[in-house]
């Protein structure tokens, strides 16, 4: 199916957040609460501080996963738009 200009756009847009999903993920910091010890901590305690690790790693995992369902909806606006421009003949 041939694509509309504005779809094209949208479907580019899809790519940068997938991409941009894709590198968040990859970051060692979603993995610094592994090495979060007695030795590596501060504040309160060292429980405290593993914690705030592992909160902070799940609000980054949550972005990320907002960051695709983006680029999903994205690509659906795209396909609904090349849908209803091949139904009218509009390009």
């Amino acid at each position: 199916m041939a694509t509309t200009p504005a779809a094209q756009r949208l479907r580019e847009r899809a790519l940068a957040l997938e991409a941009l999903a894709g590198r968040l993920h990859r970051l060692s910091v979603l993995s610094l609460h592994l090495a979060a010890g007695p030795s590596t901590w501060v504040g309160p305690s060292p429980q405290a501080c593993l914690d705030d690790l592992r909160a902070s790693r799940g609000r980054l995992q949550q972005q990320v996963e907002e960051l695709v369902q983006e680029a999903r909806r994205f690509n659906r606006i795209a396909d609904d738009m090349d849908a209803a421009a091949a139904a009218t003949g509009i390009r």
